[in-house]
């Protein structure tokens, strides 16, 4: 080919090229964009999907809840999860609900549902150390509408699985880290928390310092582990077998313990400590059943001199 022949066909090329490019393409632009074409820089963002708004209707609640029970109750964990608004928290609570609770089955039934909140009742079988015995309770839940999806989902907390689990908490079955203890007064009268009330916290902290120590053997329950640095202690929820409780003396005196009780249910918030002045021993101690204060911890961890 001539070189003059070639030079026009190039020549050509790059016109054609300049001219899909938009500049100097030899036709007017001053009559601006044809056929309604925006003239903008190129720079225009896309409009954003809207997301839905404002608490969830009843229908979302209905629905959302029961496709959240389905799921936990057939063991699809991640599908569970999924319908929460922490998936990461559900999946490890869930998951622990199966393998360190031994829960080997759970039936839920949602009840009617009061605004948002959902309550249901928890029929389980729990299964451990040959052990297989029915475990039935009742908890809730509340609907909320995800910010960023704007999908119903279930506003995720660990009371869920059980009402009375906080942050931090775990949910286990096995045997018991803190074997039962019977405590007894400085007499040898046994302390119970149905005929002291008051002393409940006090007997729990008590078998779970000194269970150990006071020569009791571990039965097998569910119980929940308090987070660490929590002022809890465990909580016994079930128990599938009796351990042999070992026999704590404490500093108590049942006949003066009695006594405090009664003498502060008349009032709506009172507390009594008695003290022996020359050991510094704790003989009884009461709140009323509306009083704020704590049991002094002296009392709540120490069993009696011997």
């Amino acid at each position: 080919m001539r070189s003059g022949a070639r030079a026009a066909i190039v020549g050509a090329v790059f016109a054609a090229m300049v001219g899909v490019a938009g500049c100097g393409s030899g036709q007017d632009d001053s009559a601006g964009p044809k056929d309604g074409a925006s003239a903008g820089s190129g720079d225009d963002k896309p409009s954003l999907k809207k997301v839905k708004t404002g608490p969830p209707s009843a229908a979302e609640v209905k629905t959302t809840a029961h496709a959240f029970l389905a799921a936990w109750s057939a063991g699809e964990t991640a599908k569970a999860a999924a319908l929460t608004d922490d998936s990461g928290a559900a999946t490890t609570a869930l998951s622990g609900y199966r393998t360190k609770a031994k829960v080997a089955k759970v039936t839920l039934d949602a009840g009617q549902a009061s605004g948002a909140k959902v309550p249901f009742s928890v029929n389980a079988q729990l299964s451990s150390g040959g052990e297989s015995v029915p475990w039935t309770y009742e908890s809730s839940l509340t609907v909320t509408r995800d910010t960023k999806t704007g999908k119903p989902v279930v506003a995720w907390k660990p009371s869920v699985v059980h009402p009375d689990l906080a942050e931090g908490d775990t949910l286990k079955t096995g045997a018991s880290e803190a074997p039962p203890i019977k405590a007894v007064d400085r007499d040898g009268k046994e302390l119970t928390a149905s005929e002291h009330p008051t002393l409940k916290t006090v007997l729990a902290a008590l078998r779970e310092r000194y269970g150990k120590k006071a020569g009791g053997e571990a039965g097998v329950e569910t119980w929940i582990q308090r987070a660490k640095g929590s002022k809890s202690p465990d909580k016994t929820l079930k128990v599938l077998s009796k351990g042999t409780p070992g026999t704590l003396r404490t500093t108590i005196d049942a006949s003066l313990q009695r006594t405090a009780e009664q003498q502060v249910s008349k009032r709506t918030k009172a507390s009594v400590v008695a003290v022996k002045p020359s050991t510094g021993e704790i003989l009884a101690l009461a709140n009323s059943p509306r009083a704020a204060s704590t049991p002094p911890s002296r009392a709540r961890t120490h069993p009696a001199r011997r």
